[in-house]
């Protein structure tokens, strides 16, 4: 089985997190991430100072997670934490972020690549609010909004969207063919994209607005037991 759990990096959901993954006891816990971004989030994890260089989209992410009190992949690393606790095996089952964003740069027409440079101009001035207004977008419009994205950035859909699904639906498959059932925390923009790539029907959907809202369940004296709230 294959579950694919829909997370947002600047929500604080760490909790939620661990007891989905608590309550589902996969073997393996896949990660949207790959070596050097997992490598960067333990080692901020033991306090260790990181490189000051670093790419508008994780600064943003940044600064957008501070405005909700977390740090930008507290998620991810709630999720290896709780993959050790239950000694399932741990894969970071993402593409090379560095090489995405080159075959971006590399690919962007020049529409696009003034879109994208509006886009990145604005994100200093992107608060809070704002995303929660466009989540609330997306969570109602669902596909509608990432083909909306598809038409306005073809290149970066297909890149940044498209090309990681199809590579981190062949990895959960792959582990899954070995190890048996596989916990995926991936962005919830990458959650249809996936599922639909997923060719049998042994899979299982948990969305972030149901993450979100999820809570343990009243301790009934012998285990706690835990439920979804819409």
């Amino acid at each position: 089985m294959i579950i694919l759990v829909g997370v947002g990096h600047v929500f604080d959901i760490s909790t939620q997190v661990r007891g989905i993954i608590m309550e589902n006891s996969p073997v393996a816990v896949g990660l949207e991430l790959d070596r050097n971004r997992l490598a960067g989030l333990l080692a901020r994890d033991r306090g260790e100072e990181l490189p000051k260089q670093r790419g508008m989209l994780a600064r943003f992410q940044e600064r957008i997670a501070k405005d909700f009190g977390v740090e930008a992949g507290d998620e991810m690393l709630a999720g290896y934490k709780a993959a050790a606790e239950i000694n399932a095996k741990l894969f970071v089952i993402d593409m090379d972020i560095n090489r995405v964003m080159m075959r971006i740069n590399s690919q962007l027409t020049l529409k696009e690549k003034l879109k994208m440079f509006g886009a990145l101009f604005a994100t200093p001035f992107i608060r809070k609010k704002t995303v929660e207004r466009e989540l609330k977008r997306y969570e109602e419009q669902g596909e509608d909004y990432m083909e909306e994205i598809g038409k306005s950035m073809p290149t970066v859909k297909k890149v940044l969207i498209d090309e990681r699904n199809e590579h981190m639906a062949k990895y959960l498959l792959a582990i899954e063919e070995k190890a048996g059932t596989v916990l995926a925390l991936v962005g919830d923009g990458h959650v249809p994209g996936i599922s639909k790539l997923i060719p049998h029907g042994n899979k299982k959907e948990i969305r972030l607005k149901d993450v979100k809202a999820w809570k343990p369940a009243q301790e009934d004296g012998t285990r706690m037991s835990y439920t979804f709230n819409a």
